[in-house]
């Protein structure tokens, strides 16, 4: 039940040119800036995926299939956890090709190391908790969950990475340029990881809570 529904996912409701916006991930290569920004790009994937669904009313066609809507939900978790999955993956490579380019600190904020993709991590975890509920709660209302979701997130996003990248004590520790100090780098990246993962949890069951109570 799932794998169909994951085919339908992403043959059906995410269209090829929506991963142009992965690209977005190469801004890691700019000299100096706020990189974490170049990461909440990939909010504006959900935005338009979200657009789509509204436009081809796949609420009421999911609703349709013979499928429970908790598989329904599930779906969109999964889907959105490899999207989420796929850019880090990508900005992890254009981050080594970045260290090997350049051989001075990012200005603009932190480097892009382990602990950076850990303050990455919530953040997506942040914008999961808001947007997998909401879009679920009331049919096809996203401006919250969406807009929301993706501003909260990149205040926590932005705050976490300021913090670490111009504290100086901190800075010290978990904003080397590789990996100087590397187990406060893979601790934090870890504890990004655990948020990640529990904040997508009960995201995922607050959704279909909400889901089972919606009537289309």
């Amino acid at each position: 039940m799932i794998k169909n529904l994951m085919y339908k996912e992403f043959r059906l409701n995410i269209n090829p040119w929506f991963y142009s916006f992965f690209v977005l991930a190469f801004l890691i290569l700019c000299p100096s800036w706020p990189f974490f920004i170049a990461l909440a790009y990939l909010f504006l994937f959900f935005m338009v995926l979200g657009q789509m669904d509204k436009a081809n009313q796949d609420l009421e066609f999911a609703s349709s299939l013979p499928v429970p809507k908790v598989g329904i939900v599930t779906a969109r978790t999964c889907t959105v956890m490899i999207v989420e999955a796929a850019q880090l993956l990508l900005a992890g490579f254009v981050a080594v090709a970045r260290y090997w380019i350049y051989s001075h600190d990012n200005q603009g904020g932190m480097n892009t190391n382990l602990a950076f993709f850990g303050v990455i991590l919530i953040m997506y975890a942040i914008f999961n908790l808001i947007y997998l509920p909401g879009s679920y709660k009331r049919a096809y209302r996203m401006a919250w969950p969406l807009l929301g979701g993706s501003l909260i997130a990149v205040l926590v996003g932005g705050a976490l990475s300021s913090v670490l990248a111009f504290q100086p004590r901190l800075a010290s520790i978990f904003n080397d340029r590789g990996m100087g100090h590397p187990v406060a780098q893979i601790v934090t990246f870890i504890g990004g990881l655990v948020v990640y993962a529990v904040l997508t949890l009960i995201a995922h069951h607050k959704a279909v809570d909400n889901f089972s109570k919606v009537d289309l």
